[in-house]
């Protein structure tokens, strides 16, 4: 009797060493809440805040890889839901590393997809790294036009899909957080329908897939002169003469052939160009017939963020200046800075210009230094892209 008294009190003190180290180890995500504050707007005073994605001045603790953040060194990756990421790891090892932030507020300043899957890697912590690769690239897709997965994208074209169905960022915000659980776990079990009429993904991963069928096709091409992708877009009358206008997630003036949706340009550039780590910059030209060519000069996705763990940063001119060099150049018509890719935008032909894309490949390069040299720095091509050498052009 008195032995098996003792080792029941054995097995009762394991187990309450159990309980113990499973209370230090969980993500305290409870105790965790949510707010939306206006761009521009301090952090609420009088506790810990994490700002997630956004920059928001005040916070007492980054998770942005936005210019000029302040995300911890251990923390840090290439996007905020990264970086989310690696404080939910942390804390659930346990320890006072960032002990102090697990019953702060979350906060961020707008809405988009790396905003409200980093958000939600901070409230719920525990079930976020259940999904962490999904998380990540769906990220990715938003922030960089990266098709790291089918899941990735239409997880991206979901949350963009429900931020747009509610007035303003708040109203969005609880619509897609509450959302998020369900869409994870349909995305992960590959219980998706693509095709369904219902699903939230259903316009963007449309267009996502056209952009990818007309790369595939033919219909648009990728070549490549030095650093610079070359992408001939479907042309504008391809539109007039169809019944029903191909999809298109980027904008451009009414009336003309919408941009090819960013993650089919990176997915083309895997796949079919085969060279999307040593690419600094995409020259996307569109053919007008008897009208010429416009074009748009602009970095890859990942291009606008300066601070940068596993992808190569992209040093990139100023676009004004290019823009006033290519102009001065001659040659190449009128060029302004700007363009329809809204952060990695360089500089655009200002209207229809009668150069063809060659002749602008080499007025670019003779302007634009970084785009001259195509290397890819040892360690810079992810595995599942196979051997450097086996598409890196002497």
């Amino acid at each position: 009797l008195a032995h098996a008294q003792r080792a029941m009190r054995v097995r009762l003190r394991s187990a309450c060493c159990l309980i113990v180290l499973a209370a230090k180890a969980r993500p305290t995500a409870a105790l965790r809440h949510f707010r939306c504050v206006p761009y521009g707007e301090r952090a609420p005073a009088g506790g810990a805040t994490i700002t997630c994605d956004g920059r928001v001045p005040g916070a007492t603790l980054e998770l942005t890889h936005w210019t000029d953040n302040e995300t911890p060194d251990d923390l840090y990756a290439d996007t905020s839901t990264e970086c989310a990421l690696r404080l939910a790891r942390i804390r659930r090892v346990g320890g006072t590393a960032y002990a102090d932030h697990d019953d702060a507020l979350v906060i961020n300043n707008h809405f988009d997809t790396d905003g409200v899957l980093s958000a939600y890697a901070c409230l719920h912590p525990e079930a976020a790294l259940r999904h962490a690769s999904l998380l990540a690239d769906g990220a990715a897709a938003g922030d960089f036009g990266e098709w790291s997965s089918d899941a990735g994208v239409r997880l991206d074209a979901a949350i963009e899909a429900i931020g747009g169905a509610h007035g303003g960022d708040p109203a969005a915000y609880d619509a897609a957080l509450a959302a998020l659980p369900a869409l994870l776990a349909s995305l992960e079990a590959d219980s998706a329908d693509a095709a369904d009429e219902e699903a939230p993904w259903r316009d963007g991963w449309r267009a996502a897939l056209a952009g990818w069928q007309a790369l595939a096709s033919g219909d648009a091409s990728l070549s490549r002169a030095g650093a610079i992708a070359v992408l001939r877009e479907p042309s504008p009358k391809e539109e007039a003469e169809s019944s029903e206008p191909l999809p298109g997630a980027g904008k451009r003036s009414p009336g003309e052939f919408p941009r090819l949706p960013a993650v089919a340009l990176h997915r083309g550039l895997t796949q079919l160009l085969g060279a999307p780590f040593g690419i600094r910059r995409v020259l996307r030209a569109t053919d007008g017939g008897a009208r010429g060519w416009r074009y748009e000069y602009e970095t890859p996705g990942h291009g606008w963020v300066k601070r940068l763990v596993t992808r190569e940063p992209v040093a990139a001119p100023e676009g004004g200046a290019l823009a006033e060099s290519l102009t001065a150049l001659g040659g190449v018509g009128t060029w302004r800075k700007g363009g329809g890719g809204g952060l990695i935008s360089l500089c655009a032909s200002d209207g229809w210009v009668d150069a063809p894309p060659d002749a602008v490949c080499e007025a670019l390069l003779a302007c634009d230094e970084a785009a001259q040299e195509y290397v890819v720095r040892p360690g810079s091509c992810p595995a599942q892209c196979g051997a450097v050498e086996s598409w890196v052009e002497s």
